[in-house]
């Protein structure tokens, strides 16, 4: 479903909703979910009333139940404008969790902490109880894929995970569905509902109300078989520096505990929420870059000639390089 046309329909539900409350009724079904049923025929499943932590008692019942590929996406084609995801999953009161809270939230038996960061970044480091269930992962397309290496993306270019709610579904299913009553999302930026978008959808803008977390939460709300969704306002930044919880590093705790311990704190912080441990991946970006540079060092001192050469055969190199004056 085309973004306008997501829009519109959040137009016409917003308004229906509106005559539902007036008139004491039940707010309208949400818009991307509404047009999405009507758009796919879905299957009608039997499920129990006990999957989200219904009471114990199994009871069959029809129930709507959506597929990755079934729901309006979160990101890549197809998906609104972020503005309009925002407002959609707050019409569907899609609650936060406080960093400041999740250690004790997360801690109960009912409720299934996700982080959804790409796979790389998981095992870098992780905090537990969480399990990862990436929302994006590497562009299956080599080439695409190679364009983030050679700029430095850690894992490459990545697209949206087309196996995203089964996957979830999995995990939940392992974990003991009749047990799991909230999924908890979470990521390393956090996101926040509580605020308007900083700017209307707009693309280049940095916006801190926006979330890989918050557009994982989206497509779990469609789907018609997470009844409470949540997600950690502040992050795994707020989670570990606010909420005093433990971060796990096979590969990199002894360097990272150091940091900390030695006065490097913001130095630990930078490398872990900024993406910044070194990982094979960003080795042909890192590679390709310094190679840049040293280039451009000497030509500009003109070492070896090279500043000759480049004035004589790289158009406008004249217009920094000494040799030319």
């Amino acid at each position: 479903m085309s973004a306008t046309a997501a829009h519109r329909a959040l137009v016409q539900t917003s308004k229906r909703t509106d005559r539902n409350l007036s008139s004491g009724g039940k707010s309208a079904r949400s818009p991307f979910r509404h047009t999405t049923r009507n758009n796919h025929k879905g299957r009608s499943v039997t499920t129990t009333s006990a999957f989200f932590g219904q009471g114990s008692k199994t009871t069959q019942s029809k129930q709507y139940v959506l597929s990755s590929n079934e729901v309006t996406p979160g990101q890549g084609k197809g998906s609104p404008k972020w503005n309009e995801i925002h407002e959609f999953l707050t019409k569907e009161n899609v609650k936060a969790v406080e960093a400041v809270d999740l250690h004790s939230f997360a801690n109960n038996k009912n409720v299934l902490l996700i982080d959804v960061r790409q796979t790389i970044e998981f095992q870098e480091w992780s905090v537990p109880p969480s399990v990862s269930c990436p929302y994006a992962i590497p562009d299956p397309n080599v080439i695409r894929r190679a364009v983030g290496y050679a700029i430095s993306i850690k894992g490459g270019l990545k697209v949206r995970n087309p196996d995203f709610l089964e996957t979830v579904r999995e995990i939940v299913k392992s974990n003991g569905s009749s047990q799991i009553k909230t999924i908890v999302v979470v990521d390393t930026k956090g996101g926040n509902l509580d605020v308007d978008p900083t700017a209307a959808g707009t693309s280049g803008v940095y916006d801190t109300t926006d979330s890989q977390s918050l557009r994982a939460a989206f497509e779990l709300t469609q789907a018609g078989d997470f009844g409470d969704v949540r997600y950690v306002k502040g992050g795994l930044p707020g989670a570990i520096d606010v909420g005093n919880m433990e971060y796990e590093s096979e590969k990199w705790g002894g360097f990272l505990e150091w940091l900390t311990d030695t006065n490097r704190d913001d130095t630990r912080k930078l490398l872990m929420y900024s993406r910044l441990l070194p990982d094979p991946t960003n080795l042909p970006g890192v590679v390709g870059q310094g190679g840049i540079f040293l280039f451009l060092g000497l030509a500009y001192y003109d070492v070896g000639g090279i500043g000759g050469w480049a004035a004589e055969n790289i158009p406008a190199a004249c217009s920094f390089l000494p040799v030319c004056l």
